[in-house]
């Protein structure tokens, strides 16, 4: 019998939210996200999760993984990203969009590209093959680590909260609220990538094809 979602929270919870986001950072194709809020609208639900044990392990393991992606990307150069990105999602024209973003924004997009789930996978490496000074690099990712698990996890929980507490229309409104929220920017992204791919071509001399 295969486990949902919702069982293997119950199951592994922290630890499994912990690997998911982890494991994005680095840049696997993971649904980090997805997890980390489940796990927290689940913690309101049931009390079987701590909600401020789960923030910090997801802290922890969002610093973790964009350390070790830095330094892969610090190592291995923009082969990485060039070579391995189509496996995991990152098409050759998200990569030059993540590319001119970096370059034209540096910190302020390491830390906008942990909100952003196709950036979020390219941003550790794309920093440590750009050669980003590693202090600026830990600042950014580290900060908006704390503001994304937080954010989040804290806005899933009391969700979860809101459809324990109040009458349904309200909870489903909130829902909906919390959702266009939640995925607006993303989604905002998507729309306009074509639009940031030409201003890639542009910006970065010898890439367009």
């Amino acid at each position: 019998m295969t486990l949902d979602l919702t069982q293997l929270l119950a199951m592994y919870g922290v630890w499994l939210v912990a690997a998911f986001i982890a494991l994005e950072s680095i840049g696997f194709p993971l649904p980090a996200e997805a997890t980390l809020m489940a796990a927290a609208f689940f913690a309101a639900r049931t009390h079987t999760i701590d909600l401020w044990t789960l923030v910090t392990a997801g802290i922890c393991a969002a610093i973790a993984g964009e350390v070790t992606g830095f330094w892969l990307g610090r190592k291995f150069g923009d082969q990485l990203i060039t070579e391995y990105g189509p496996r995991v999602g990152l098409t050759k024209e998200r990569i030059k969009i993540g590319q001119w973003l970096f370059r034209q924004y540096g910190g302020p997009f390491v830390f906008s590209a942990r909100f952003l789930p196709f950036l979020r996978n390219m941003a550790a490496a794309l920093a440590g093959a750009s050669r980003m000074p590693q202090q600026r690099f830990y600042f950014a990712s580290g900060t908006a680590a704390v503001c994304w698990v937080t954010g989040y996890g804290v806005a899933a929980y009391s969700l979860g909260e809101a459809f324990a507490e109040v009458a349904a229309s309200t909870a489903v409104s909130l829902g909906v609220v919390t959702t266009v929220a939640i995925v607006g920017l993303p989604t905002l992204i998507a729309r306009y990538e074509k639009r940031l791919l030409a201003k890639a071509d542009c910006g970065l001399p010898g890439q367009s094809d």
